[in-house]
């Protein structure tokens, strides 16, 4: 028994310090101007950005870049394998919301300090943050606007975008009621994205100062808010399978939705150019605040790699404005450089200039490891008072005690 019990022990700690090896500062830094490279990138990123690694092994000839595209389904459980086996790639593309996860995990070198953050939108910079603490570089980013229909809109009398909370649910109605649409407006009636900025808009918040704040007034209050496009009938209480929302959009069905930059291309593909005119997007509405959403995608640099120096200079010259525009025109990714935005098509877009506004007033989720059940939890909760089976007041209170029970894993 003693030597079965030594057996077991020396197991545990070979694999705890396997796992050590594996999240510790254990590579070197290497050479800036020389090495071999790999990167990960998710998805269509991981398919093109082989365009730019090229361009930066012409500028760096001694620097050799792989890049292996991995599909966003298999990306988690594959970088945390990496970790634990200490196999990581130099450089990966990160999701937003994992930064905290693998920080806390030790995986993850910090940037070096002739990155400036002041160079990116404070919105994207925080994403990289955990407790106190940048682990990664903001690559391009995500937020949400209105996107809506013209051509409904002066049909239905509206000469303006709905700018405040009172005259998007007027707009919606005048839409359904004047302008001939089935609906008002698409909503999802479990979409955590969709709700978490009518609460910032509010003046509330879902963490703040190391606490879950959910069972608030404010949270009530966009509960009840967003509940009232259901109750009457302005958007669809649930979706048929396979519904498609941009067509649903340029059919005119659902003159109004809330989402990101990927769908200006969307809705131009599906439309053929016949909606050139007769669609637009705003800034989100305002209560106390127009606060968005705001995600995208981090580039993060392992501590075991052996070449440092090399991969935060291919991750510095990506965030390199020309560079970012560059890689706006291959993926319609919007910069997290700031300057990105202030020359070229970015600048005189007018649908991009937007998308610029919003920036500058959009958050992000808080960067705590068990966010993504936290959020599962206001998903399911949220959905509940859609469908008319809880009260705001009931579902703010369970998101609360949720939260509290799931715990921040920090």
């Amino acid at each position: 028994m003693f030597k079965q019990r030594n057996v077991v022990l020396l197991f545990v700690f070979a694999f705890l310090l396997s796992l050590f090896a594996a999240c510790g500062d254990s590579g070197s830094s290497g050479d800036a101007n020389s090495g071999n490279l790999t990167v990960w990138a998710m998805g269509a990123e991981g398919d093109n950005l082989k365009a730019l690694a090229d361009d930066f092994t012409k500028a760096n000839p001694n620097i050799h870049v792989t890049v292996q595209a991995i599909p966003w389904s298999d990306a988690h459980s594959k970088l945390l394998t990496a970790v634990a086996g200490g196999q990581t790639p130099d450089v990966t593309l990160m999701g937003t919301t994992w930064m905290p996860e693998f920080a806390k995990m030790g995986a993850l070198d910090t940037p070096p300090s002739d990155i400036d953050q002041n160079s990116f939108f404070p919105s994207t910079w925080s994403t990289t943050v955990y407790n106190g603490t940048s682990y990664g570089v903001p690559w391009y980013v995500d937020t949400r606007v209105l996107f809506y229909r013209t051509d409904i809109a002066q049909k239905a009398g509206i000469t303006h975008a709905p700018q405040t909370w009172d005259e998007l649910l007027a707009d919606a109605k005048a839409m359904q009621q004047k302008g001939g649409a089935k609906y008002g407006i698409n909503l999802g009636a479990k979409d955590w994205q969709e709700l978490v900025p009518f609460i910032w808009q509010g003046g509330g918040d879902v963490y703040k100062d190391g606490k879950f704040t959910l069972n608030t007034p404010q949270t009530v209050q966009a509960l009840s808010y967003y509940q009232s496009f259901f109750k009457q009938g302005l958007t669809p209480s649930s979706a048929p399978q396979n519904f498609d929302g941009i067509q649903a959009f340029v059919q005119g069905t659902h003159p109004m939705f809330i989402s990101g930059s990927w769908n200006i291309s969307a809705i131009n593909q599906k439309s053929n150019g016949k909606l050139d005119g007769k669609w637009a997007v705003a800034t989100l509405p305002k209560q106390n605040s127009m606060t968005s959403f705001v995600g995208g995608g981090d580039l993060a640099v392992f501590k075991n790699s052996s070449n440092k120096a090399a991969a935060w200079k291919f991750v510095k010259y990506l965030s390199q404005p020309d560079v970012q525009q560059k890689w706006y025109t291959i993926m319609q990714d919007m910069p997290a450089a700031k300057a990105a935005w202030d020359s070229g098509t970015l600048s005189t877009d007018k649908n991009m200039i937007v998308f610029r506004n919003q920036l500058n007033d959009a958050k992000a989720p808080p960067a705590i490891v068990k966010w993504q059940e936290v959020a599962d939890s206001i998903d399911t909760n949220m959905e509940q008072v859609m469908l008319g089976k809880a009260t705001p007041e009931q579902a703010a209170q369970s998101m609360q005690q949720n939260a509290e029970s799931i715990g921040t894993g920090d």
